[in-house]
């Protein structure tokens, strides 16, 4: 009689536990908050300043060639990733890499940015 009455309780819960499932994955899901877009500064390249910014911040990972050491290969940022990109990475870093918008200004992060963006 036990074990009736265990087989019961037991196709009971499971069946509650299916349509709970149901139920709750047929509610509409809330939509995503989109990312707000952070956009660089309008700055005029300078070469001579991005190149003093790199040697400072960025030489020791990514090597005085842009070659990559600890951090990727810099030689083609500019077919990976847009300035918008480089700058929005540079300014809140990602994975391994630093955030830099409280060591850096941001005409120095849009101005390298600018410069990474042109290695193609």
């Amino acid at each position: 009689m036990q074990k009736w009455i265990m087989a019961v309780l037991f196709f009971g819960a499971c069946t509650f536990g299916l349509v709970l499932l149901i139920v709750t994955s047929a509610q509409p899901k809330p939509e995503a908050e989109p990312e707000p877009q952070i956009a660089a500064p309008a700055v005029t390249l300078d070469k001579v300043a991005a190149e003093t910014v790199y040697k400072q911040s960025c030489l020791s990972c990514h090597g005085d060639q842009l070659q990559g050491k600890i951090g990727p290969n810099l030689q083609k940022a500019g077919t990976k990733f847009t300035e918008q990109q480089l700058y929005k990475l540079i300014l809140n870093g990602k994975g391994g890499m630093p955030a830099f918008k409280s060591s850096l200004k941001e005409e120095e992060i849009a101005n390298l940015s600018l410069w990474l963006a042109e290695h193609k």
